[in-house]
């Protein structure tokens, strides 16, 4: 299931391929392969009624109000030994410590991104996911100096290879969790 589809860049992958998937949104969107409810996740995850193999929750979470209950509402959506793949803005990646080293609001902060409720850090996010009940398989970043360098040949898998490297400096954390 892939939480906020929005446009769907992960799921319709996966359904041209033969995967099954679902996705919830606000916006009613038609993606090819993929069934959609329309919901706000503010207020719950709406039922399938089938348990999850993996969810997605691609830069989602810093959006919802209440991002404890959208993580239990993920729990009770999985199988047991399922995946959850959360994504979110990195409030201390390298980018926002030389921003704010120079005076200036980090990216994903408040003032920043008005609609970014909640902002984490590698350890917050993974503390959050713990205490839910989830085991952390992995906690990566990606893209060590933003997507500045992305468009180069071979210098945009470096800086990805880099927040590998160096987890807690990426501007996105990708956190892999079990349901245990």
């Amino acid at each position: 299931m892939d939480c906020g589809i929005s446009k769907g860049g992960v799921s319709d992958r996966l359904a041209t391929e033969g995967s099954n998937c679902f996705g919830v949104d606000i916006n009613l969107r038609d993606i090819k392969g993929v069934k959609i409810i329309q919901a706000d996740l503010n207020k719950e995850i709406p039922e399938f009624g089938i348990d999850f193999d993996v969810i997605f929750a691609g830069e989602i979470i810093e959006h919802l109000f209440d991002d404890r209950k959208f993580i239990r509402d993920c729990y009770k959506s999985l199988k047991s030994k399922s995946i959850l793949i959360v994504t979110t803005p990195n409030l201390v990646s390298l980018v926002n410590r030389l921003l704010m080293l120079f005076g200036a609001m980090p990216m994903s902060s408040h003032a920043a991104a008005p609609f970014h409720y909640h902002v984490y850090n590698r350890n917050a996010i993974k503390k959050l996911l713990e205490e839910e009940g989830f085991k952390i398989l992995k906690a990566t970043s990606s893209y060590l100096l933003g997507n500045l360098f992305t468009k180069i040949p071979g210098i945009g898998k470096i800086f990805g290879f880099l927040g590998d490297v160096f987890p807690t400096l990426g501007d996105q954390l990708i956190i892999f969790a079990r349901k245990d």
